[in-house]
């Protein structure tokens, strides 16, 4: 029998067959090259900063994070996805190969092969209604929330070690602050030493001076730690773990002008959250427009040639199929893909709700530490700082207590510690504000 059917191929037929084998190779080595594309890690490409050995500037640490971020990696590789799934919804529905043996295998004159019709057939399905147009706009759409996701993965980023940065610069202060006070007790120690031997003094106070001494060197060490693990913690953001920058250079106390709250809430609508959203309603949009298409039905054209083996004679055959939508019309498709917008709508106006409630928070803790870094600046640094200069003078002429001398020294520490950390406290909080926001500030100074 396959003789038979050999036999009433003929040479057409065979050309037929390998130009649509042809095809299928060259289609198969384009996915195997498309493969090859999309397993190569994007990330290996290019030469990643190095980390500097002295200085460290916050440009410098973004950079590195920018590149070497963990968090940022798998972006790299859902880019490639998102390629590969615009490429797939481009391409067409592939063709149909029919072969068809009739009458064959029966009884009388059918027990043979002698009766044999034999039919090849190439159908192609025709997409009506715009589909494949719809389907490649919906991929290109998650390709843009994938790109919104990623900008707002990129901004938290960027907050993220900048806060770490600041922590950094902030340690940075603990620490000097810890080494000047260590040292200010030194110099009291051998101020009442001086005294005692004078015999001026009382072995009471070389004693507290000795437990000021010891706690203020227990002060630094534990600065110290803090510093270094604050360090450890920032050079993790670009997978290191351990730094070997010195220092990081940045000023804490400079106050940068700020917008008013009026123009902060403003800038929510364009913010990467909000951005987020607005692609997501974008996506469910052409979802839409993609269930609204499938409601009409595909045409099927088929084109193939019989050979008939009673007469020896072969003909063509052509024909066409469509399904009749009088149940299945995508109904429930279209209802699910109209909801879905409807809470992408939703969900964005609470991200606004949700951003313009913290916004306000943030912004008035911060205006907060602005003013309490004013007051400290203007009015009470200078202040400890005379009355501690006070002390010491009244002390070695003799006129105050060595407990004067000890209460000034550990105000001002007590002042300049709460100056960093309100300081530290103010610049967090505004990157909080740029991140919500997306943008950098730039201004008038705030107000109430």
């Amino acid at each position: 029998m396959v003789r038979a059917v050999a036999s009433c191929l003929s040479l057409k037929y065979y050309l037929w067959v390998a130009l649509i084998l042809g095809t299928s190779l060259l289609a198969a080595a384009e996915d195997r090259q498309l493969a090859a594309d999309t397993t190569t890690n994007p990330l290996e490409s290019g030469v990643p900063p190095r980390e500097p050995t002295g200085l460290l500037s916050l440009s410098q640490a973004l950079a590195l994070a920018l590149t070497e971020s963990p968090e940022l990696a798998p972006f790299a590789w859902q880019e490639r996805a998102d390629e590969a799934r615009v490429l797939q919804a481009r391409l067409r529905i592939n063709p149909f190969l029919d072969l068809q043996i009739q009458d064959v295998l029966g009884t009388g004159a059918f027990s043979g092969g002698q009766q044999a019709e034999t039919t090849l057939q190439l159908s192609q399905v025709i997409e009506l209604g715009g589909k494949r147009a719809a389907r490649t706009d919906v991929a290109s759409q998650a390709r843009g929330v994938t790109h919104a996701e990623y900008e707002l993965m990129r901004v938290d980023v960027l907050a993220k070690v900048t806060q770490r940065f600041i922590d950094v610069v902030a340690n940075q202060k603990f620490l000097d602050l810890a080494i000047s006070n260590h040292q200010s007790a030194e110099d009291a120690l051998r101020t009442v030493q001086s005294r005692v031997r004078a015999g001026r003094g009382s072995a009471l106070e070389a004693m507290k001076a000795q437990v000021a001494l010891a706690r203020g060197k227990a002060l630094v060490e534990a600065a110290r730690h803090e510093q270094n693990t604050a360090k450890k913690i920032l050079v993790a953001s670009w997978r290191s773990t351990s730094p070997v920058f010195e220092r990081a250079e940045a000023d804490l106390f400079v106050r940068k002008p700020i917008p008013t709250f009026e123009e902060l809430t403003s800038r929510i609508s364009s913010s990467p959250e909000v951005a987020r959203w607005v692609s997501k309603r974008r996506l469910r949009e052409a979802e839409i427009r993609l269930a609204e298409a499938l409601r009409i039905p595909n045409l099927t054209l088929a084109a193939g040639v019989r050979r008939l083996k009673t007469v020896g004679e072969q003909a063509f055959v052509f024909g066409f199929s469509m399904p009749l939508p009088l149940f299945d019309r995508n109904q429930g498709g279209t209802a699910e893909s109209r909801a879905l917008l409807g809470r992408a709508e939703a969900e964005r106006e609470l991200a606004e709700f949700r951003l313009n409630a913290l916004l306000l928070k943030l912004y008035e803790e911060m205006v907060h530490d602005i003013h309490v870094m004013e007051g400290l600046e203007k009015e009470i640094l200078p202040k400890a700082d005379e009355a501690l200069a006070i002390s010491r003078k009244g002390y070695a002429q003799g006129r105050f207590s060595y407990l004067e001398v000890l209460d000034a020294q550990r105000t001002i520490f007590d002042v300049r510690h709460e100056y960093i950390r309100t300081a530290t406290s103010y610049h967090k909080f505004l990157v909080e504000i740029e991140r919500l926001t997306g943008q950098p500030l730039g201004g008038r100074e705030p107000q109430r």
